[in-house]
């Protein structure tokens, strides 16, 4: 009797921390991708600067030629 408590115990102990092992790396997997999408959509957001001031520039430059 004391064994097969001993074994529920110990297979009680084994299944809980597989299930928090396997929900720890799911949880680390999701937040990589997640840093993957903030980063993305950062630069997507510098780029669309990026080229306002490009146009911007395009502007001055093509006033300043037409005022000579």
């Amino acid at each position: 009797m004391k064994r097969n408590i001993i074994l529920i115990f110990l297979l009680l102990t084994t299944f809980t921390f597989t299930a928090c092992t396997s929900k720890s790396q799911t949880d680390v997997i999701n937040s990589g991708s997640n840093d993957i999408s903030d980063l993305l959509k950062t630069l997507i957001q510098k780029e669309k600067e990026i080229n306002e001031l490009n146009q911007k520039l395009e502007d001055c430059s093509s006033k300043a030629n037409k005022q000579k």
